[in-house]
């Protein structure tokens, strides 16, 4: 649970109240009308209108009157559902549109169209209008919209709207896009807050909200209330406020300021001195009408310094005052701190792709080292990395404003293409094609040379010795164990023959590889961390190698491009033999055949090109073990070849 937006909610809005308060708190509010008359959920009918006047209703009322705030309830999946609200008839009267989609601005507009038909008494028209939007799927992201009062719903872009303004005959909206950033002055709640609230406190409030400490924001303004719990929130991108989360409280709960854990919870001031009766501790209070914030903590120094400096120097900036500046600078400030997280995914032929803690946290600096050591085990980092670890094993991937900043502040050890690579291995349901071509070094090339040219010479008498068999059978290398069959590789671009009919023995080389680009210790994180990423030469060639199963048990091969070296293509064409049986392979007997002067030159061409094509395969393919290989040939552990026998 990364995000606590619901995904794909059935309808616009679920339910519209009109209610009213009584003279006193311990009565609890009147609804005068709702919408759909049918809808059914008691529960949600007897919480809301009890969040509709959330402050001190005998000491409030006249000010409040025009003021649009947002509560949040939390559904059963954890799922946030937002109560929109406007204030009317001296405050008495509520009106409130339930929906489990953040769209501040819409609702606030569809508030006021809605106030003006109840204040001319137009009944039947707010009916009509709401019946327009709430009959109709949601509409997709950008998507401009016009209702009418005779239950349709036009959809249209803003250049036929200037050209044709007699659609909108009553009110248009521009559905929201929630993958992008909020921008001022679009976005409300960010430009309240940017307002009311100095940098100094934004950046204390963003460190002890990155702590997980308990918060109170307060202000004797609704909507400036509510939109600075919001905006604070949001500012947490991509990671989600995961504790108590109240951006205004009704007096009914204010015990919920004693909870024990985590909170972010919004608190009108003419109800805050009965807060801090309850003996309050350690608790963060901001005031945002005197612009002072109390912590008992030292948050903000926890935080690394060059992050919190580029921040701060950031949001000073007149041009950072408009657009998505603000919103940037958090993002930018996020990636800094949690970008580096792709450096510590660990990911293992047929196991799902996992978090290493400690690779993400070593090879910091001090100050960042210490922050995220505590960062861990936050509920807002973790939940963040299994939101991002289930979207990577399910298959699907991601790509966000995020990805692109850590991308384009090279926040990652990695750079933008072998990301992009990585993250191609990972699809097909969770299937995790985890397949990467390593790059011959200049010693294994010089290796090839030389093996082939004399390999040559052995070729001959080898074929001499394998015709003269009495049945022809299929070559394994094996130490001790016995030798399993795989499935047959064939070609997509072209129709097998009988030569080309050849089992592929998947080898794993039980020994250490002179060159430490290659090893790869399964234990070792650094090492781990060498192997987990292509660079940007290896994305390149790793694309011609990704397998494709066609659900048949064959599995074709990607032709190489042309100028590629096809190293065991060249040598099978003098070595090929033919088999009878394709279910079975021969270990020790076969091995007979190979042991001439010419023994070691065969090994070291196989081995060369090998080597070269080595693949990192996922599954459960059969392996055989080869635990000798002759004083000439390469050493090298944990990696997986594929011989062609």
């Amino acid at each position: 649970m990364d995000s606590r937006f619901k995904e794909n909610p059935e309808r616009t809005f679920d339910l519209v109240l009109k209610v009213k308060c009584q003279a006193s708190e311990n009565e609890d509010p009147v609804v005068l009308w709702k919408f759909p008359e049918d809808f059914g959920d008691q529960e949600v009918l007897n919480s809301v209108p009890k969040f509709c006047f959330p402050f001190d209703i005998e000491r409030v009322s006249q000010n409040q009157v025009g003021q649009h705030f947002t509560f949040v309830l939390t559904d059963i999946e954890s799922k946030q559902r937002f109560g929109f609200c406007r204030l009317t008839s001296g405050g008495k009267v509520c009106l409130c549109i339930l929906s489990y989609l953040p769209w501040f601005e819409v609702y606030y507009k569809l508030l006021n169209t809605l106030a003006d038909y109840l204040a001319k008494e137009q009944e039947n028209d707010s009916n009509d209008l709401l019946k327009s939007l709430y009959s109709h799927p949601v509409p997709k992201a950008n998507a401009l919209v016009s209702l009418s009062v005779n239950q349709e719903m036009i959809f249209t872009s803003e250049q036929v709207l200037k050209k044709q303004p007699c659609l909108v005959s009553h009110s248009y909206f521009i559905t929201p896009d929630l993958t992008g950033l909020p921008t001022i002055p679009e976005s409300r709640n960010l430009t309240e807050y940017f307002v009311a609230v100095d940098v100094n406190n934004m950046l204390q409030l963003y460190a002890s909200m990155l702590h997980e400490r308990r918060i109170i924001i307060t202000s004797s303004k609704l909507s400036t209330l509510t939109a600075c719990v919001h905006a604070s929130a949001a500012l947490l991108y991509p990671m989600y406020w995961q504790h108590i989360y109240i951006p205004v409280l009704p007096p009914h709960l204010l015990d919920y300021c004693c909870a024990p854990m985590p909170y972010l919870i919004g608190v009108h001031l003419s109800l805050i001195e009965r807060v801090k009766s309850r003996s309050l501790e350690d608790v963060v209070l901001l005031n945002v009408d005197t612009n002072t914030l109390e912590t008992p903590f030292n948050d903000l120094n926890n935080l690394p310094g060059e992050v919190v400096s580029a921040l701060k120097n950031k949001l000073k900036k007149q041009s950072t005052a408009t657009g998505d500046g603000v919103a940037k600078a958090f993002l930018r400030a996020q990636a800094a701190l949690f970008g580096s997280y792709r450096d510590a995914l660990r990911y293992r032929p047929g196991e799902p792709i996992t978090f290493c803690e400690n690779s993400f946290v070593k090879h910091r600096s001090s100050t960042t080292k210490q922050f995220l050591e505590t960062a861990v085990n936050l509920q807002l980092f973790k939940q963040f990395i299994d939101g991002r670890l289930s979207k990577l094993n399910a298959g699907r991937g991601f790509s966000d404003v995020f990805e692109e900043e850590i991308t384009a502040g090279g926040f990652c050890g990695g750079n933008s293409r072998s990301y992009q690579q990585w993250m191609h291995t990972v699809k097909k349901g969770g299937a995790l094609i985890n397949t990467a071509m390593t790059k011959a070094t200049p010693a294994v090339k010089t290796a090839y040379k030389f093996a082939k040219n004399q390999a040559r010479q052995g070729i001959k008498e080898v074929k001499s010795k394998l015709k003269h068999k009495e049945s022809e059978e299929e070559y394994g290398t094996c130490s001790a164990g016995a030798v399993q069959t795989v499935p047959i590789y064939t070609s997509h671009y072209e129709k097998r023959t009988s030569s080309e009919k050849r089992r592929l023995a998947q080898t794993r080389f039980n020994q250490h590889l002179s060159n430490q680009d290659f090893a790869l210790d399964e234990d070792d994180d650094d090492e781990m961390e060498r192997t987990s990423k292509l660079s940007s030469e290896d994305s390149e060639e790793a694309s011609a190698y990704f397998y494709d199963s066609d659900g048949s048990g064959e599995t074709g091969i990607i032709p190489q491009h042309q100028g590629e070296m096809d190293l065991l293509g060249e040598i099978l064409d003098t070595l090929s033999t033919h088999s009878s049986d394709q279910g079975k392979l021969s270990g020790a007997k076969s091995l007979d055949f190979f042991r001439t002067s010419q023994m070691h030159l065969v090994r070291a061409t196989l081995l060369c090109s090998a080597a070269v094509l080595m693949i990192k395969q996922s599954g459960t393919s059969a392996r055989m073990t080869v635990s000798s290989m002759g004083s000439n040939s390469l050493h090298h552990q944990g990696s997986k070849f594929l011989l062609v026998a």
